[in-house]
């Protein structure tokens, strides 16, 4: 819990600066990359967690592998490794892009579907969730495969849900066949 807190202050103090100079959208981004960044990989979060290291080390090599970053970024990771707090940094990208999400009116559109989306199906989709969720505010889709929906997507923003696929069609229609007396007696 210690570390959620401090996490979020570290992503509060980031977007407090970002705003101040103008630069919210791009350090999102990069703290976006940076999450992306650790979770795809293990030895990064091996390297960043590993106390052997020790922070001059750990500084030369975030600055190389994160030196297409902007200035700021980079001394934020910087500024976060000095105080030896980079197991916290995929977290702390995190809480950024939450803060700066919902600063910016940007909710999160997951959308479960079993095969990936063309550009057109995608815009549709933005359409329902925009109808059905609010007009006011800028979706972000992230896109899921789950063969075994069949057709048909499940969208998801926040704690709301439109389930549109087969498999769950199905599934209603099983459970009626199962319910109704007529069925049975045949």
């Amino acid at each position: 819990m210690a570390g959620f807190r401090a996490a979020k202050r570290y992503a509060k103090g980031l977007m407090q600066f970002a705003t101040e100079t103008g630069k919210g959208a791009e350090i999102n981004q990069e703290m976006e990359d940076l999450k992306n960044s650790i979770q795809s990989s293990r030895e990064l979060a091996q390297f960043l967690s590993s106390p052997v290291l020790d922070s001059r080390k750990k500084n030369a090599i975030a600055k190389e592998l994160f030196k297409d970053f902007s200035p700021a970024s980079q001394n934020f990771i910087k500024l976060v490794i000095d105080q030896r707090r980079e197991g916290m940094l995929k977290q702390i990208a995190t809480q950024f892009n939450e803060i700066y999400d919902k600063s910016n009116n940007v909710r999160t559109a997951e959308v479960i579907t079993a095969t990936e989306l063309n550009d057109g199906l995608v815009q549709d989709i933005l359409s329902k969730a925009k109808s059905t969720m609010g007009e006011n505010f800028t979706y972000k889709i992230e896109n899921k495969i789950n063969p075994d929906l069949i057709g048909g997507f499940i969208l998801r923003v926040g704690d709301k849900q439109i389930d549109t696929s087969v498999r769950s069609r199905l599934n209603k229609l099983k459970k009626e066949f199962e319910i109704n007396d007529y069925v049975a007696k045949i």
